[in-house]
């Protein structure tokens, strides 16, 4: 229990284990005076590393607005791991064109800094280099930047506009994830990635990496997708129902976090695994209907949806992580099908309580199979369960299925739509009410066919 809070306490704080060998400042602080090893000058403490300094630490209570290029006569070339690091009073800061490398979470929870001028040959971006800054607006990404790594950008709330250069060969997981002030992202000059109708793509179109957080409505994600990378639409807080291919085999972790108005997504077979988190705080989202491909689902991956009341999980599926679906108050029940054989801590009937211990949820019922996994977790921990009879793997298949045919021919219809003139508002209103409507009463049906076999 104690491992899923951790989970929930961020993604963020994971992430700052990267960052515990950044390297600290050793041994006595020197004065300017002759070529030390160390030295400080009151703001930055440097290290002579191969014949050059090398800024190992800031004073957290610093107001600088610009690094030096010289210190007692050896050129300034490199910036330490978490060099900066919540230095919480630098409203803005331009690094001389002598350095050549900036370190991990060099600048992360920078939060009063709100812009940066990086150095012209600067290789790559690390992990985690301005992750948390939440006032940062903008930053010019120079020509010979090759990398963009992990969680770069990671938290950037204000950063509304990033401009990819040519030299760009590779992005990192989550390195724009929950910047819910992106709207603009530019790759005309890049020959490696591209950007259609708000989305960042590789050159193939296969990867998802970004989406803009303008986009609104309904999202129909191209054939030619394969991977939804982790946070690639997280805090597209507008977004209402994701119509998925059948060319989508992941969903990353965090990929769909605070979408707070997405209602539905559609997730066809191909389907193979959703990551940790992917869905938390979508809390409008009303039913998941998972495909007959998946086979795990990450931790937390339904966090505290607050609208969720339907979910189907199919035969063939082998793994639930943690907490999958904490804090659900109108999910009243789970089918757990025979296949299911790793089932993680609190995945099913757990609720927060006001102190924020997780408990269990009244009301909560599993569906189970006799001599299975699923009812020794229901036993093994107080949940109300029913040993079902008939056949798991044909009645969730048939309902998988059946919700799979009507996503198919609904997503075939916004596929040929697009980009074609929309119809009337009206119109485009009771046509979407008609297909949930025919969706419910087939499921319904599906239901109770069942129940009388």
């Amino acid at each position: 229990m104690n491992s899923v809070k951790r989970l929930f306490a961020g993604i963020a704080g994971a992430f700052m284990l990267l960052t515990a060998a950044a390297p600290m400042t050793a041994g006595a602080v020197n004065s300017l005076a002759g070529a030390e090893t160390e030295l400080t000058d009151g703001t930055f403490t440097y290290e002579i590393v191969n014949g050059s300094y090398t800024i190992t630490k800031c004073e957290a209570t610093a107001i600088v607005s610009e690094i030096p290029e010289m210190r007692n006569g050896y050129a300034i070339t490199a910036i330490a791991d978490g060099a900066f690091m919540n230095c919480a009073y630098i409203p803005e800061i331009t690094i001389p064109d002598t350095v050549k490398s900036i370190g991990r979470s060099a600048f992360a929870y920078c939060t009063s800094m709100k812009s940066v001028h990086l150095p012209d040959k600067l290789g790559g971006i690390a992990d985690g280099t301005f992750m948390g800054c939440t006032m940062l607006e903008s930053v010019d990404i120079p020509d010979s930047v090759s990398i963009i790594d992990d969680y770069a950008f990671f938290g950037c709330q204000v950063l509304s506009e990033i401009k990819l250069p040519a030299s760009l060969t590779s992005i990192g997981d989550m390195a724009f994830a929950e910047c819910m002030g992106l709207t603009n992202i530019d790759a005309s000059n890049s020959s490696e990635f591209t950007v259609s109708d708000g989305i960042l793509y590789n050159k193939d179109m296969t990867d998802i990496y970004r989406a803009s957080t303008a986009l609104s409505g309904d999202v129909v994600i191209g054939n030619t997708v394969e991977r939804i990378l982790p946070g690639a639409f997280s805090l597209c807080e507008s977004i209402e129902h994701v119509f998925l291919p059948s060319s989508v085999m992941s969903i990353g972790d965090d990929a769909f976090s605070y979408c707070s108005s997405m209602k539905k997504i559609d997730m066809a077979d191909g389907l193979n695994s959703i990551g940790n988190i992917a869905f938390k705080f979508c809390y409008a989202l009303e039913s998941a209907d998972f495909p007959t491909t998946l086979k795990s689902i990450g931790d937390g991956a339904f966090y505290q949806c607050k609208a969720l009341a339907r979910v189907t999980i199919p035969d063939g599926i082998t793994s639930v992580g943690e907490g999958v679906f904490v804090d659900c108050p109108a999910l009243n029940g789970v089918l757990l099908p025979e296949s299911l054989t790793d089932i993680g801590a609190n995945a099913f009937g757990y609720k927060i309580s006001d102190d924020g211990e997780y408990t269990l949820q009244e009301g909560f019922t599993l569906d189970v199979h006799s001599n299975t996994p699923g009812l020794s977790y229901a036993k093994s921990n107080g949940i109300a369960y029913n040993v079902v009879n008939r056949s798991i793997k044909s009645l969730a298949f048939i309902v998988v299925a059946a919700a799979l045919l009507i996503s198919a021919a609904v997503f075939a219809i916004k596929l040929m739509a697009k980009g074609k003139k929309s119809a009337p508002a009206a119109v485009k209103k009771a046509d979407k009410e008609q297909k949930e409507l025919e969706e419910a009463e087939s499921y319904q049906k599906i239901l109770d066919d069942s129940d009388n076999a």
